[in-house]
């Protein structure tokens, strides 16, 4: 399984690649040093080269049936998507801001669909084939702000630092089924959520 990573080192950005419990940095000056994991800056693990940066970033808000159950809500009948910008990504082990007064931020395990290339007007049985890669993402909610479950207002899920993502982008070619992946979410050591993806409501 090839699983990649962005990551600062040495006061620069590099590519690097799992291997054997460390990082081998794939950057031409330094292609092959081997670092340990916590000798670096985790970044999000997405390109950021012009053009390439990551411009649109699109959630589904209540998508997984036990969570809407969970809720004592009805699944949604079409996808409920709200944005997220840019600013909102930091990389694994980053600092995410929490707002002051905040009593009740609220940890969201997701699974993230990295899409490789421009897509406009794609017919659904070829979705598969702009999609790079998949990552994991701590979607945080601020449910202190919330109004709408449906419709997460801009403060609740938009804010920048409030998705930690990463470490690994994995390619999509090593990922069998994306609709069968566990998620887990554990919180200083403690399960605190479990699920997979097959409960994806959309």
């Amino acid at each position: 399984m090839s699983k990649h990573a962005r990551i600062a080192w040495a006061g620069a950005v590099h590519h690097a690649i799992e291997q054997d419990g460390r990082l081998e940095l794939q950057t031409p000056a330094f292609k092959g040093r081997l670092l340990s994991f916590d000798e670096v800056v985790w970044l999000p693990p997405l390109v950021d080269t012009p053009p390439h940066r990551p411009r649109t970033v699109l959630a589904l808000a209540i998508n997984y049936a036990d969570h809407a159950k969970e809720l004592a809500f009805k699944p949604p009948e079409e996808p409920l998507a709200f944005a997220k910008g840019a600013g909102s990504l930091i990389g694994h082990d980053g600092f995410t801001v929490r707002p002051a007064g905040v009593q009740n931020m609220h940890y969201e395990c997701e699974l993230v669909v990295v899409i490789g290339r421009e897509a406009r007007h794609v017919k659904q049985q070829d979705a598969y084939d702009f999609v790079r890669g998949y990552t994991v993402a701590n979607d945080y909610a601020i449910r202190d702000y919330l109004e709408n479950w449906y419709r997460p207002n801009l403060r609740v899920k938009n804010r920048d630092t409030g998705t930690p993502i990463g470490p690994w982008l994995v390619d999509a070619a090593d990922i069998a089924d994306p609709m069968k992946l566990a998620l887990r979410t554990t919180v200083n050591g403690q399960l605190t959520q479990q699920g997979t993806t097959a409960d994806m409501v959309f």
